[in-house]
């Protein structure tokens, strides 16, 4: 059987809801390659401060396509022949080699104040499928009906034991959802790089 290929054109996207896009591309890969499934991580990209900079994004409309995120959610593809990163907001090829990616989108934290230093928290996709849950109160303005972003037109994302746990995936504290939190050396390491 051919291995199921990823067309950015045709994943779900909704902007600004990022760990959706991830959610819904990890259930496509489940559904049409559920043996690559043991290769691919939602890496949920944070801070304390939830201010963490990622480069060659689409909604930026600076020259470098810098966004300073609250956070930000990619998919690894650990697989045998090369390590691939799937970011449907980047500016970069779809998918990216993971030293582009890193290079270009990550960049070193050697010149960022430390409150922009980034955290990772990285899941196994079927983990991931398994626990995330987001009912989108996260986006309401201040008036709790109006949405910061539209919102994806399917219904929001629960499981058997949550309506809403978005805030523990992006809170790199919290130990109540799964994922290994690594800083930016560990997460290098974890790449292969």
């Amino acid at each position: 059987m051919d291995t199921w290929r990823v067309e950015r054109d045709r994943c779900v996207y909704t902007a600004c809801y990022c760990e959706e896009n991830i959610w819904k591309l990890c259930e496509s890969w489940k559904q049409n390659d559920a043996n690559h499934l043991t290769t691919l991580y939602a890496v949920f990209i944070s801070n304390q401060q939830r201010q963490i900079p990622v480069w060659e994004q689409k909604s930026s409309s600076r020259d470098d396509h810098l966004v300073i995120w609250d956070y930000h959610v990619i998919l690894v593809d650990k697989s045998p022949s090369s390590t691939m990163i799937y970011d449907l907001d980047t500016t970069l090829p779809f998918p990216v080699s993971v030293n582009d990616y890193l290079q270009l989108a990550i960049r070193d934290e050697s010149d960022l104040l430390r409150k922009y230093h980034r955290e990772f928290r990285v899941i196994p996709a079927q983990q991931y499928l398994d626990t995330f849950a987001s009912d989108r109160s996260h986006m309401l303005k201040k008036d709790q009906v109006t949405y910061n972003a539209p919102p994806p037109t399917y219904p929001p994302i629960s499981n058997e034991r949550s309506t809403n746990n978005i805030n523990d995936f992006i809170d790199m504290k919290s130990t109540n959802v799964p994922g290994t939190v690594m800083n930016l050396t560990d997460f290098r390491r974890f790449l292969g790089v």
